[in-house]
């Protein structure tokens, strides 16, 4: 079953393709009629994967969706959108260029090629550790190799006995154990000092990077806003046109009597967006939506985008 209505190109048409098998064509794809329709955001699932689905879900073949489709690719009587998001999605889809997108792509590309090396906290804190440790054992060692070295002196100044001989060659001994012990640990407190320092200027080096991709960022964030403010300021009257356009054309409806103003207004900014996208993926469209605007030919003409009605 296709829609009632042909306004867009042959080459514009796509296929859906139901779990039962069934196969519809064209700008315009009409499911009303059908017993078991598929759930509406599966149709949306569909057109955005673009590829193969799960056997028991909906299959859609059809131009890749742009960017503005993500803000209007499901058309309900509760639909709404971030106006200022949606705009700048329409407007990119539009083709339209600001006086930041060089300094955008500038920076991305700075943010993309800044470096990165972070130094694991873990090595830092063990570095820190052991240079700490081994300077308080060198430290202790010299206070007792200066303890032991006064022994020794006195000894040697004392009343040579046998006793005196004895204990003067312990305490030599113990002087040379514990001298080269010193020397060890000497050693040991230059090499975690170095590692020490390395790594802390290592962290440092790290942290400066660090802060540089933060800026970068920043930077990036703000091209981004600018961009963002141009894009929406270039489309905003097409699209308060558009709206107004959209406004016209829903009918009150059986029974009601309801002014263009009285429409709701994110369902108005929805259909606008739609419209003034240029859209070439399907838009899955609610029927409530479809008779307010006057059915299916009317809908796609006031769209102008293919259309799931479902």
């Amino acid at each position: 079953m296709s829609g009632d209505g042909d306004p867009r190109d042959a080459d514009e048409t796509f296929q859906v393709l139901l779990a039962d098998g069934s196969r519809f064509s064209g700008p315009v794809v009409d499911l009303r009629d059908r017993p078991e329709r598929p759930p509406r955001r599966a149709l949306v699932d569909a057109v955005r994967a673009g590829g193969p689905v799960p056997t028991d879900s909906p299959a859609i073949h059809a131009p890749a969706p742009g960017p503005a489709h993500a803000h209007v690719a499901l058309l309900t009587a509760e639909a709404g959108i971030d106006r200022r998001s949606a705009l700048a999605a329409v407007a990119a889809a539009r083709g339209v260029e600001t006086g930041h997108d060089g300094s955008l792509t500038a920076a991305r590309r700075a943010l993309r090629d800044a470096p990165s090396a972070p130094v694991e906290a873990a090595e830092l804190r063990e570095a820190r550790r052991r240079a700490a440790e081994v300077g308080t054992e060198t430290e202790r060692l010299r206070e007792r190799v200066a303890t032991i070295r006064g022994r020794v002196t006195a000894l040697r100044d004392a009343e040579a006995t046998d006793a005196t001989a004895e204990a003067l060659a312990a305490a030599e001994a113990s002087l040379s154990e514990t001298m080269r012990r010193l020397s060890e640990v000497a050693t040991e407190r230059i090499a975690a000092e170095e590692r020490l320092s390395l790594l802390t200027a290592r962290a440092r080096s790290v942290r400066d990077r660090r802060a540089a991709r933060l800026r970068l960022q920043d930077r990036v964030g703000n091209e981004e806003r600018a961009v963002r403010a141009a894009r929406v300021a270039a489309v905003e009257d097409d699209f308060a046109t558009a709206r107004r356009r959209v406004i016209a054309g829903m009918d009150a409806g059986p029974g009601e009597d309801r002014t263009p103003t009285d429409e709701p207004e994110a369902l108005a900014d929805a259909l606008a967006a739609a419209r003034l996208a240029p859209v070439r993926a399907p838009v899955i469209v609610a029927p409530d939506v479809v008779a307010r605007l006057g059915g299916a030919e009317a809908t796609a003409a006031l769209l102008a985008a293919p259309l799931v009605i479902c």
